[in-house]
């Protein structure tokens, strides 16, 4: 899943879901994400609309892109905008949050049983519309339940309601559940003895939970074939204080195993990740990569180098099954073109759209990984089964030399007019010993065949050329089709061989290569 999510306010109004709709496809996307409003859907305790609902379904079904939903309703990002009218300016009936000196805050207490039933209804609402009016067709591939949730800047309520909760103490389900960087689990039964300083923050996620699986649950009882997902803010920045550094209660990895206990109707957690260093989005990817939690990333950045690297080590090196970029809108020019850092970006989604079938079969193994330049790095070395592969970044970028002779690099060069410029990063996937599959842009690789490990003189092999990629049976340019065939569009042989294998978005790369040529024959 590939694509991008529209701004907060696109919802209702149809100018922005087009222009959404023509980013996803720029960026060689199958799916947009747009929110919907709990205030839109009923304006009035007791009344339903669902005309804008119906009306975004049907546009995005015509483009042929596939639609996510995301349900704004009694939090987002710790905050009660998107709540109807009715129910804001009724404090005594949907309560909001108090901090520990009695002030309110702009926030739904999850401690509020009405504020839930009342988003509970509303939710219902829309999953019974989106049963009865899209099962059929499957535009909607999924549905988001609430968005960023959690308190901020407090750390959890502390409103009557709420310490009755807490001095409740932990569920004994929770006593086997030991959270990052906090040590074992305490042996008593309080908040406090069980999670020392992030009682709090435990307790939080507990209730939060509960309250969006009274939600989730009732939706699943409905259309249970419509998977429901939770984004996350990311947690892992800063001091990790909760309630400061990110909004406490939301499902982020430290708590991620009270959220699964308290919300067992919820497929996934995912997290927002908004972090440039790679170092820092590939420790979120592994932290929200489990066996028990496969890897969505729903918002992302959508231009510049770092997250044109960090997505290919996304979904190379840890398995994401789908990653979307935030702020459709505004990846697009007066002119409706790419701009320019948009354009980084979306030659990284057209390299993971061409390798989908090869993520879909090998994703989260060792046969697929990515590669990508550091900075000052001119060159990275892989060692596989059969084969080393040393991926040279950015000596290969001479336009006009005959290594450019290929079937679509005019088109690419005016589609990314400065992808051959920038850093280098792409997907190696190895089919078999001497097979694989290459997607990327602003590198060549160039494969050498390991010597025996009883051979005694090796230079006989790593000195000869004919260890190489040119001696290959065949290099091929192609793409796979919908049902997952290879199709060969082009065979490189020649000058297109001699300076390695080059990548460009748009295409894929197929190595046969030929470890046959350095038999030791005599003749």
């Amino acid at each position: 899943m590939l694509g991008l999510q529209s701004h907060n306010s696109s919802f209702g109004c149809m100018e922005l879901i087009k222009k959404s709709i023509a980013a996803v496809k720029k960026y060689h996307g199958n799916t947009l994400e747009v929110p919907v409003y709990w205030y839109q859907i009923q304006p009035e305790e007791g009344r339903f609309d669902m005309s804008e609902v119906r009306n975004l379904i049907e546009k995005v079904r015509e483009s042929g892109l596939y639609l996510v939903l995301l349900w704004f309703g009694f939090s987002k990002n710790a905050d009660s905008t998107y709540l109807p009218e009715w129910a804001k300016s009724n404090p005594e009936r949907f309560r909001l949050a108090r901090d520990r000196d009695g002030t309110v805050v702009p926030m739904m207490s999850p401690h509020c049983r009405e504020t839930i039933e009342a988003d509970r209804r509303a939710f219902v609402k829309l999953i019974t519309f989106l049963k009865e009016f899209d099962e059929g067709e499957r535009t909607v591939i999924a549905l988001q339940v609430e968005n960023e949730i959690g308190f901020y800047p407090i750390d959890r309520c502390y409103s009557q309601a709420a310490q009755e909760d807490f001095d409740k103490g932990v569920p004994e389900c929770l006593f086997d559940v030991k959270l990052d960087g906090s040590g074992a689990p305490g042996q008593g039964s309080s908040w406090y003895d069980r999670f020392g300083r992030y009682a709090h923050e435990a307790f939080s996620s507990w209730y939060f939970g509960l309250a969006v699986e009274r939600i989730a649950s009732a939706g699943k009882v409905i259309y249970p074939e419509l998977p429901l997902y939770m984004n996350t803010m990311q947690g892992e920045v800063r001091q990790e204080i909760p309630g400061q550094s990110y909004s406490s209660g939301s499902p982020v990895a430290r708590v991620l195993d009270i959220w699964k206990k308290a919300a067992p109707s919820i497929a996934l957690f995912a997290p927002d990740l908004y972090c440039q260093p790679l170092s820092a989005y590939r420790r979120a990817c592994r932290l929200y990569g489990r066996v028990d939690n496969p890897l969505f990333i729903p918002e992302t950045g959508t231009g510049g180098d770092a997250f044109a690297v960090n997505l290919i080590h996304a979904a190379g090196d840890y398995g994401a099954i789908g990653i979307c970029g935030f702020g459709a809108e505004r990846t697009l020019g007066p002119e409706g073109e790419l701009t320019g850092e948009a354009r980084k970006v979306a030659a990284t989604m057209r390299i993971l759209e061409s390798m989908a079938p090869l993520l879909l079969k090998y994703g989260g193994t060792d046969y697929l990984f990515a590669v990508s330049q550091e900075e000052f790095q001119k060159m990275v070395h892989v060692e596989r089964t059969q084969y080393h592969v040393t991926c040279e970044f950015g000596n290969y970028s001479r336009k006009g030399s005959s290594l450019w002779t290929s079937l679509r690099t005019d088109a690419v060069l005016q589609e990314y007019p400065t992808v051959f410029e920038e850093r280098g990063r792409g997907l190696i996937c190895e089919t078999a010993p001497d097979e694989f599959y290459l997607a990327g842009a602003g590198f060549s690789a160039h494969f050498l065949l390991k010597a025996a490990p009883d051979d005694t003189y090796p230079k006989r092999i790593y000195s000869s050329r004919a260890a190489t990629e040119l001696t290959a049976l065949t290099v091929e340019e192609g793409h796979f089709d919908e049902a997952g065939n290879w199709n060969c569009d082009f065979v490189r042989r020649g000058d297109e061989n001699d300076y390695g294998v080059f990548v460009y978005p748009g295409t894929v790369v197929r190595v046969k290569l030929n470890p046959a040529a350095c038999r030791d024959v005599k003749w």
